[in-house]
């Protein structure tokens, strides 16, 4: 019988958060005194983050999660420029958009660009003229108005995830696909390892980034983790005008200030020259309940809904992928009722996503109380690569020991649920 692997630090699921985790930890340990691995049951990226629009914004209303997106867009901004590899991001701008049928979220959009120029992110208030201006052709009431972020964007998902894990590697970090976790190996209140589908793994610390399966893992050693999946569709329809040539998304130019994102966004935030056509921004609509980010290198336009409704939640991913024609036809009037020029463009295939989420919307991450040794970070829906970088940088520093920068471990951590939530606690939750 061969003896079991060991590993200082263990991330149980290949998602953005599990490579973004594992490339933090291995920058911080040594690759043979204090090995870091990685297990994935599927493929990298084979849950939520493979089918993710991976749009990188700030706009969110409480500050602890604003400034965590913030200090991952700024990650982006210079990866290439630290790494000299590309994770396809690309600064489009992102605007996000409330009409006058829906007061509460225009007074939203105001509180929440005053509460960010606090902490440093530069987004700018549009009114219907400005809106118009960034997106030529796009239909909004007079009485509209927009936050508009210069610095956001998106990055390629597939190759996001890619990069991270193979820059993890270099630094000695292990990723291994195909095992399934059959267990958690915990006693006398410490975590000790994993049983998995080809044998056990032994490590000082886990780490479980595996979506809603996180709480399979959890519950028989008596841990709550209130986690569950809504099932989203997203449907594409095909670019208008001309699209770039394949790989021009990738060619992004490598940047070497101290802070590559504060100039772009002066310069962005002042520019009179709109994106227009396959390069429009990224559009987040409040008063629609959607957004639409077009990916030029698929050569289509991505529609995903931002809100989810009661009977769309389930306790695990299900088999069931098929797409509902009305909810279709639906996203697709949406998007053609406030940017016209998509009324003649094709379908472009349809997609089933399920996104983890928590009873009030916040992520899990941090220590779990009750048992040493282990680590938690899940629940995080759709807003995975916008908090990516700081949440693996995050937990590198709790499970290391060094003082937490990267975000709020109260506001984040799982000592907040002291009960089960009830179903009613579920639906209607904002995705963005």
């Amino acid at each position: 019988r061969s003896s079991p692997v060991q590993a200082k630090a263990l991330i149980v699921g290949g998602g953005v958060m599990g490579a973004s985790i594992a490339l933090q930890l291995a920058r911080r340990c040594h690759p043979y005194k204090q090995p870091v691995v990685l297990l994935e049951k599927g493929q990298m990226g084979g849950g939520s983050s493979g089918s993710s629009g991976a749009l990188l914004r700030q706009h969110y209303e409480e500050r602890a999660i604003a400034s965590v997106a913030r200090d991952s867009i700024r990650e982006y901004a210079g990866f290439e420029a630290k790494t000299g590899r590309s994770v396809g991001f690309r600064r489009t701008g992102v605007l996000t958009i409330a009409g006058p049928e829906a007061p509460r979220m225009m007074e939203r959009v105001r509180s929440n660009i005053a509460a960010q120029a606090k902490i440093g992110i530069r987004t700018a208030l549009l009114d219907a003229a400005g809106i118009r201006q960034r997106i030529p052709g796009i239909e909004v009431h007079d009485q509209a108005i927009g936050a508009w972020e210069p610095g956001g964007g998106y990055v390629d998902p597939q190759l996001c995830l890619r990069e991270f894990a193979a820059l993890a590697r270099t630094y000695g970090a292990a990723t291994r696909t195909g095992v399934d976790i059959e267990g958690l190996q915990v006693s006398n209140g410490r975590v000790h390892g994993v049983q998995t589908s080809q044998g056990e793994v032994r490590a000082e610390q886990v780490v479980i980034v595996a979506g809603a399966w996180s709480r399979r893992l959890l519950e028989p050693h008596g841990v709550l983790l209130p986690v569950r999946v809504a099932r989203v569709e997203q449907h594409f329809l095909s670019l208008p005008g001309e699209t770039p040539e394949a790989g021009q998304e990738s060619a992004i130019p490598a940047v070497n200030l101290e802070d590559p994102l504060e100039e772009e966004a002066e310069r962005l935030r002042h520019t009179e020259e709109p994106l227009v056509g396959a390069e429009h921004p990224v559009l987040i609509d409040l008063e629609y309940g959607y957004y639409a980010r077009p990916e030029p290198l698929l050569r289509r336009t991505r529609i995903c809904p931002i809100v989810y409704e009661r009977g769309q939640i389930f306790d695990e991913p299900t088999r069931d992928l098929s797409i509902s024609e009305a909810r279709a036809r639906e996203a697709r009037e949406k998007l053609c009722r406030r940017l016209p020029f998509y009324r003649d463009q094709a379908p472009a295939g349809s997609q089933v996503s399920w996104f983890p989420l928590t009873p009030d919307g916040r992520a899990v991450m941090g220590a779990v109380p009750q048992i040493e040794g282990l680590f938690v970070a899940t629940g995080f829906a759709d807003h995975g690569f916008k908090l990516a970088p700081s949440v693996g940088e995050g937990m590198a520093q709790l499970m290391t020991g060094e003082a937490l920068s990267a975000f709020d471990k109260d506001y984040f951590g799982l000592q907040r649920f002291n009960r089960p939530p009830a179903d009613e606690d579920w639906s209607g939750t904002l995705f963005l």
